[in-house]
């Protein structure tokens, strides 16, 4: 899955460079974060009219433009904290239409019952990057490398690619029941795995504090 991940952005890379040339840099991360939010709303409409495949075929295209705006940005030397917090906050948005539509698309077609699994999926999903987000707050005060962080941070079995690639395949072979189990445990590992990587490092920075404390007093 890695060498998946990092060959797609290798691709990105090179898609992002001749979009710059082409449109003389006129096109802008923001942009490509936009199209690509807007464009998840033709997938949700997929879902609801019944179209698995269509919706799968879409959520991929659409989904690969989430690596595009990041390497725009690289490529332009533009990265910001305001891009970063925009691209955050419009994958959540993304996830929320997707899922949301496909409650719809498995209440028709699969099983109402199923519905507590997507709403699950959708819960632990936005849990798995508020658990990151919150973590960082907590850190924030402190001087941590790069590295360190994404260490930290970094990792677990539910990395939104992942989420992403387990619905477009759910999809397309008719595995969603499959699939949605699945991405509940994976979610909840990952939550679990973040969770005590942070905890563990904010005790450290505790006992840490407490003992320059002492040792002023």
């Amino acid at each position: 899955m890695k060498f998946i991940i990092a060959f797609v952005r290798k691709m990105m890379t090179h898609l992002a460079e001749f979009l710059n040339y082409w449109t003389r840099g006129k096109l802008k991360p923001a942009h490509v974060t936009v199209i690509s939010l807007l464009g998840h709303v033709p997938v949700a409409l997929a879902l609801v009219t019944s179209r698995p495949i269509l919706a799968a075929v879409l959520l991929a295209f659409f989904s690969l433009m989430d690596a595009l705006d990041g390497a725009l940005a690289r490529v332009q030397n533009s990265a910001s904290l305001s891009g970063m917090y925009f691209d955050a906050v419009s994958d959540r948005l993304k996830e929320v239409i997707v899922l949301s539509a496909l409650a719809v698309f498995a209440s028709k077609h699969i099983d109402t019952v199923i519905t507590w699994q997507i709403v699950a999926v959708m819960g632990t999903s936005l849990l798995v990057s508020y658990t990151k987000a919150k973590g960082e707050m907590a850190l924030a005060g402190e001087k941590i490398d790069a590295q360190r962080l994404n260490r930290i941070f970094g990792g677990g079995l539910a990395s939104y690619e992942i989420r992403v690639v387990a619905l477009v395949v759910g999809l397309l072979f008719g595995w969603i029941a499959y699939v949605l189990p699945l991405l509940i445990a994976a979610n909840s590992i990952t939550i679990a795995t973040r969770f005590l990587k942070v905890a563990k490092e904010l005790q450290t920075l505790d006992d840490r504090n407490s003992k320059k404390r002492d040792i002023k007093v």
